[in-house]
């Protein structure tokens, strides 16, 4: 989260003349992940930011890693006062907002709460609403800024949450020219990756878990009439081995190319000719927006998120999302028309560029913190 989500904000709270403390869990990782993590707090210490480890869950009902979280950092608090606390991640927001209370009550600091997506969305189970819905209306009190990424959080949190301040940030920005401009040597990449020189390529970026949908991606991708096209699934999770088995019993073991976490990423967008995105449930996606960046046409699931980065004719390819014939059918369109690829591919890009930049999404959080200053 602090590696993906926060960099930008880090530095510029920096050049705003702040000291910096980063609380997170460093040592949640695996085999994949643990190098990357140990990388990354060398790269904190370097900068001069200092670290407190904290041990947040990622379940609702781990009450004692969230009490302990808790706990450590009010201890640090006590004796390194902060004006900002800046909480990301429900857990994360739980632990900081809790911890914070008793300065914020007394004035010695301001707490922002960045919400990546609700977990109590429309659509979303009915116990997500009963046990989210009520903790995030509860810590609402404690929060001097509440910030949404989407128009549909942005909307209900205005609506439910009247006793903080609400600002709408379109997500944490990407630098779209820098993702526009990676040009890779196609057959050089192609080869690298094991992937074949003729064929088009449909490119999912999704961690492989439930809530990413993955196996929808699949079964469209099968029951496409096409022996022009192979499908580039790049990711890693829990579901790695039911995806492949699910490819197999498609029959299309033979198409699908599951390359992985991939530190390229950037490079393998602007090999594919369409991306595909058959999430349940999105905060505002990281992935599609590079996609757009790269250029390329977006088929995605017609959810809260998606909603807002598809613009214009891009709403075209917004599918319901267990609709597999209707992915199908948008990745056939595409995939048989270059001349309309390229179309919806530079419209993506062009609204990319105006909207969700990091040049834009930097200036609101700037203002944010300008607004919050207790120094």
């Amino acid at each position: 989260m602090i590696d993906h989500f926060n960099r930008d904000n880090i530095l510029l709270l920096q050049q705003k003349g702040y000291a910096i403390t980063v609380a997170a869990n460093f040592r949640e990782g695996n085999s994949s992940t643990d190098e990357k993590i140990a990388e990354f707090r060398k790269e904190l210490e370097e900068n001069n930011i200092d670290i407190i480890d904290l041990p947040i869950p990622r379940k609702v009902t781990d009450l004692k890693n969230t009490k302990k979280s808790i706990g450590i950092l009010k201890n640090y608090l006590e004796k390194n006062p902060c004006s900002i606390i800046h909480t990301q991640t429900p857990f994360g927001g739980v632990v900081g907002r809790l911890a914070a209370k008793k300065y914020r009550k007394q004035g010695k600091c301001k707490v922002i709460y960045f919400a990546h997506g609700f977990h109590f969305f429309k659509g979303a189970p009915l116990k997500n609403k009963i046990i989210y819905y009520n903790i995030e209306k509860y810590l609402a009190k404690y929060t001097d800024c509440l910030i949404t990424l989407n128009m549909e959080d942005y909307n209900l949190a205005c609506r439910k949450f009247k006793k903080t301040t609400v600002k709408y940030v379109p997500g944490v920005g990407i630098k779209t020219d820098e993702v526009h401009n990676a040009y890779p040597i196609e057959k050089n990449k192609k080869k690298e990756l094991g992937l074949p020189d003729d064929k088009r390529i449909v490119l999912n970026v999704s961690e492989l878990i439930p809530r990413k949908n993955v196996e929808s991606t699949i079964k469209a991708f099968s029951r496409l009439d096409r022996d022009d096209c192979i499908l580039v699934i790049c990711g890693k999770g829990v579901l790695h081995d039911s995806l492949i088995k699910l490819s197999q019993n498609e029959g299309i073991a033979d198409k699908v190319y599951m390359l992985g976490y991939r530190t390229d990423i950037l490079e393998i967008y602007k090999l594919a000719d369409v991306f595909i995105s058959t999430s349940h449930q999105e905060g505002l996606s990281v992935a599609t927006m590079q996609a757009m960046a790269s250029g390329l046409p977006v088929v995605a699931s017609d959810i809260r998120g998606n909603n807002d980065l598809l613009l214009g004719k891009s709403k075209d390819y917004l599918v319901k999302t267990n609709n597999i014939d209707g992915f199908t059918r948008k990745l056939d369109e595409l995939l048989g028309n270059k001349k309309l690829r390229n179309e919806i591919g530079k419209l993506n890009y062009t609204n990319c560029k105006k909207y969700f930049d990091l040049e834009k999404t930097h200036n609101l959080m700037s203002a944010i913190y300008d607004e919050l200053e207790v120094m």
